[in-house]
This record gives structure tokens, C-alpha cells and sequence, in this order.
């Protein structure tokens, strides 16, 4: 696929888009940035041979996608968290919540499972709220 031929996919996405222009958006020179109260460091591209193919090379390509993520936690248990995804590091990623406004840093090594979902489609119930406790997301 040329580059005239890319569909408009991670910083470039239309979600990406709509965060960055935010007024409590703010882009450095050398590329880190901050929302609101959150920073986050220059995006890596994982286009080296060791990480070539790599789940953080895969995720960092699909930035802006809206996801759904199931994380094993200890031997059996599932967690599953849901939102845009914001950022990958080496040993994490970040999802932005955009109902609670909030961003939610996770470990990229507990990560089992990850689901996108198509440009408007979102799934039926929020994995991000705690069973037991629907009100657990004030702002």
C-alpha cells in the first residue's frame, strides 16, 4: 500500500485528530506531549529488527483505534479495560477513556487478548467500571 493509499491510522487518525486539538492539548518539538494533567514521552516506531512483529510494534501502528484489552491477572483472573488506544511504550500503553475523560496506563506484558473495533462501533457494556460499584467513575 502506497502512501496515498493509507487509510488515516494512528497519530494520524480522526480520534487523534479530534484529542489534538484540544485547548489542554500541547505537543513538544520533540515529540512527547501532554493532555491536561498527563504526559507522555516521544512515541517509539518499533521499526527495529528485534521488534519488528512485536505486540508493542502491532499496537503503536494501530494508535487511535478504539480497543478493548483482556490482561491476565495472576493465574486465572481476566481484566478487561476499554478505550481509545493513546500511546504504547516498551512495557506499556496507555487508553484514553473519553466518557470518564481519563487515561488508564497498562501493563503491555499481562495483555492476552485485544479487540478493535470498528470506526463507531464500541462494545455494549464499559470493561473500565469495577464489578459491584457503577458509580466508581466521577470526574
Amino acid at each position: 500500500m502506497n502512501q496515498n493509499q493509507r487509510r488515516e491510522c494512528g497519530r494520524n487518525s480522526a480520534a487523534m485528530r479530534r484529542l489534538m486539538s484540544r485547548a489542554d492539548y500541547m505537543a513538544e518539538a520533540d515529540g512527547a506531549a501532554a493532555m491536561d494533567n498527563f504526559e507522555h514521552p516521544q512515541q517509539e516506531d518499533f521499526d527495529s529488527e528485534e521488534m519488528r512483529g512485536s505486540m508493542q510494534m502491532i499496537l503503536a501502528q494501530n494508535i487511535g483505534n478504539f480497543v478493548v484489552i483482556e490482561f491476565l491477572i495472576g493465574t486465572g483472573g481476566i481484566m478487561r479495560k476499554q478505550g481509545m488506544l493513546y500511546f504504547v511504550g516498551r512495557s506499556f500503553v496507555t487508553l484514553y477513556d473519553e466518557a470518564a475523560n481519563n487515561f488508564i496506563i497498562c501493563d503491555i506484558f499481562s495483555i492476552k487478548f485485544v479487540y478493535f473495533y470498528m470506526p463507531n462501533d464500541r462494545p455494549r457494556q464499559n470493561f473500565n467500571l469495577l464489578p459491584g460499584n457503577s458509580n466508581n467513575m466521577h470526574r
